[in-house]
């Protein structure tokens, strides 16, 4: 039946809240059949209550009724070409960058704070030119609204 066909190709295909965008031509062709008979078979399947069509033909955005919030990954599941993990790339990363205890050191004292671990996620994502020129203008405001834990990760965002 066209119907299961249908059924089982959008949940190989939706989203984490069972949204579907597809166009009616690729639909057509991966069931099987001409464009017309997966229009009537999409609209018998919105009457039952399966799905929801948010966009009409040519390019379709569906909503699955009941949908589990899970994906089903198809059975030959290959990684695209030239991806890294993101463990090897946090290793790639880690390799060039210089030990940033001094840094961690710095902005704790210019800060006054002493949790290092809510600061080393600043020290992954800046640069060091970047955290020091946040700390400089820190260091040279005179009147704060906040705090100067605030004004550093406000000014980490603008200046890069």
């Amino acid at each position: 039946m066209i119907e299961e066909q249908l059924l089982a190709v959008l949940r190989t295909r939706a989203k984490s809240r069972g949204i579907v965008p597809v166009s009616g031509e690729t639909l057509a062709q991966e069931v099987g059949v001409p464009k017309e008979e997966v229009g009537a078979a999409l609209d018998r399947m919105e009457r039952a209550g399966l799905l929801r069509i948010l966009a009409p033909f040519p390019f379709l955005v569906l909503k699955l009724r009941s949908w589990s919030g899970k994906p089903k990954k198809p059975e030959s599941f290959q990684p695209p070409a030239y991806s890294y993990s993101k463990l090897s790339s946090k290793r790639l990363n880690e390799s060039y960058r210089p030990s940033d205890d001094a840094l961690l050191g710095e902005i704790l004292e210019t800060l006054g704070e002493t949790d290092p671990s809510s600061f080393e996620g600043a020290i992954r994502n800046f640069s060091p030119d970047v955290i020091r020129k946040a700390l400089d203008r820190v260091r040279r405001t005179r009147s704060l609204r906040k705090s100067r834990t605030a004004l550093f990760r406000y000014l980490l965002t603008k200046l890069t």
